[in-house]
């Protein structure tokens, strides 16, 4: 494979995880919006610490250097 080629598919992952964990943030944040309209306290809970760990997750993703 070439280095080139090697390059791509890092970046293409990249964008793929970027993308999915978007999606994960997303998510949470409409389980926010469920919690707080059902009242459910430990689904808003549980949603906050979901977009929080999601966060952390992303950042050394957004750190790492664009190939």
């Amino acid at each position: 494979m070439t280095e080139q080629r090697m390059t791509e598919q890092r970046m293409t992952e990249q964008r793929s995880q970027l993308l999915g964990l978007t999606g994960f943030i997303l998510a949470g944040f409409v389980f926010i919006a469920v919690g707080i309209r059902s009242g459910d306290v430990l689904t808003v809970v549980g949603s906050v610490l979901w977009i929080v760990s999601c966060v952390i997750w992303l950042v050394p993703l957004l750190r790492s250097p664009r190939l």
